[in-house]
């Protein structure tokens, strides 16, 4: 977006229009990934001299959209994104510039949809989950990170945030083998993961295509 702010301000009002699909209310993570999502965003934002991002609807004092149904679920993206395609447009200069999902489907449904109105090819897609598909839908991509530096092309997911399930894996197995040996819970384990004596964070990675 700071490389880029120009290029994305697709109606040219000065400000980056966005939309959140939170996916389920109640959940833990979905709020955590809503609220930092969007005020590291704009902490990146401020620092460079840019206007924060600004939610599409200013009616909707949440800043986000979720599942009614609790799934967060493709069909639940589609339908959402088909409402603002038809009523966000550059014709009404009221533009969505981004879209953030704090799942992959989510993010995929939106872009597919999108892809259909053609004023939306330079919206940017990011989602969270690192599945096969998103991270394929990225690769092939139509944009990466890199390819966004020099210039904003197609819209699509331009990436994903990636769980690292093999080292949530070692962290159990770990901690697993420490009970059983009479040790400390999290003996041995990255002390930059851990928080104090009884929880472990183990990090996300970033997936542009890269």
């Amino acid at each position: 977006l700071v490389d880029n702010y120009n290029k994305l301000d697709l109606n040219g009002d000065g400000k980056i229009s966005y939309v959140m699909f939170k996916g389920q209310e109640g959940n833990m993570e979905a709020i955590a990934r809503t609220q930092y999502g969007v005020e590291d965003a704009n902490k990146v934002l401020k620092a460079a001299g840019k206007p924060e991002l600004e939610f599409y609807d200013a009616s909707n004092k949440n800043k986000y959209l979720v599942d009614q149904n609790g799934q967060w679920s493709s069909a639940a993206a589609t339908d959402y994104m088909g409402t603002i395609l038809a009523q966000y447009s550059e014709s009404n200069k009221n533009m969505v510039e981004l879209v953030i999902a704090n799942n992959d489907d989510m993010a995929l449904a939106a872009a597919r949809t999108a892809k259909e109105n053609p004023a939306y090819a330079k919206t940017i897609f990011l989602g969270f989950d690192g599945q096969k598909s998103a991270c394929e839908a990225v690769a092939a991509g139509e944009l990466t990170m890199t390819a966004a530096k020099s210039a904003i092309k197609s819209g699509a997911m331009v990436g994903t945030i990636k769980q690292d399930a093999d080292g949530m894996a070692k962290a159990i197995t770990s901690i697993a083998q420490n009970f059983l040996g009479d040790k400390e819970a999290l003996d041995g384990l990255d002390s930059e993961n851990l928080v104090g004596k009884w929880r472990v964070n183990i990090p996300y990675h970033t997936y542009t295509g890269e």
